[in-house]
């Protein structure tokens, strides 16, 4: 316990997650639109909307960093043959409100919400980014995250049921700033203590049915800590083809023995070399 609650301590609040999905407080499209009135500013991949005359400057710099990630986590996950897809009338929406309070009251997230992506919700009827001014995070972390998740279900679209959460959320946070060899250092010493969630239980795992943040963090580092070991260890092309054999709808492991011919042929076996992996340092 005592090595669980270090590595909580460590990374608590670089490694929060930000939800996919979203309840809205018996708000309908028709009452939600009326309560706000929003400014479009239109990019190539994205529209920013924000409710203030004096956001615009943020406007600007959020637009900016969307079509920057947008590009980066495109070539990362191997979306670039989808490109253009986001673009004209399929441009993804970033919502920005100007606080906390109003982006609660009208979202109906819980408080401790940063931001979250959604496709199709009933608030918004689109692909969108929902968040609110004045975090530190946001362009480092929170719009990232985010935009992540809206490529991965795009670049997936059918089979998104076949894909664990965790890859998901992994590769989400990869996109985030300076976290790589930060869940390296912390996953060590959890992983050398056999403290590490089981890939029996860890593969088919649902955030919402954890206990406790101890729980919650865990497992967001150790679905990073395994995207990074599969990037690291065995490049980019690899995890392209994970990706591509998903996307033909194979199933997760038939899809990993795949991509990882003759290495990784189950997630027995990929536990075991990410195990090995860290404890060879």
């Amino acid at each position: 316990m005592r090595v669980l609650l270090s590595f909580a301590f460590l990374i608590a609040g670089l490694l929060v997650p930000c939800p996919a999905g979203f309840s809205v407080l018996g708000v309908g499209p028709a009452e939600a639109e009326a309560q706000e009135t929003f400014i479009d500013m239109k990019g190539t991949h994205f529209i920013v909307r924000y409710t203030l005359p004096d956001e615009k400057a943020m406007a600007v710099q959020l637009l900016n960093k969307a079509e920057e990630a947008y590009e980066r986590i495109s070539r990362d996950i191997g979306f670039t043959r989808y490109v253009d897809f986001w673009t004209w009338d399929k441009r993804v929406k970033i919502i920005l409100f100007p606080d906390q309070i109003s982006y609660t009251r009208f979202t109906g997230q819980e408080l401790w919400s940063r931001g979250y992506a959604a496709r199709d919700s009933k608030l918004f009827r689109d692909r969108v980014v929902v968040t609110y001014d004045g975090q530190a995070e946001t362009f480092t972390s929170i719009l990232p995250h985010e935009i992540a998740h809206l490529i991965l279900w795009d670049l997936l679209a059918d089979t998104q049921s076949k894909t664990p959460v965790w890859l998901e959320e992994g590769v989400a946070q990869l996109e985030e700033a300076d976290q790589r060899q930060m869940v390296k250092e912390a996953m060590r010493p959890v992983i050398a203590a056999g403290q590490h969630i089981p890939f029996n239980v860890f593969k088919d795992l649902q955030p919402s049915e954890l206990k406790s943040e101890v729980q919650v963090t865990l497992f967001y580092a150790q679905s990073l800590s395994i995207v990074v070991f599969l990037i690291e260890k065995y490049g980019q092309s690899a995890f392209y083809r994970l990706f591509k054999e998903l996307r033909d709808g194979r199933s997760f492991e038939a899809a990993l023995a795949r991509a990882y011919n003759g290495i990784i042929n189950s997630m027995a076996d990929l536990e075991s070399r990410w195990i090995a992996d860290a404890s060879s340092f």
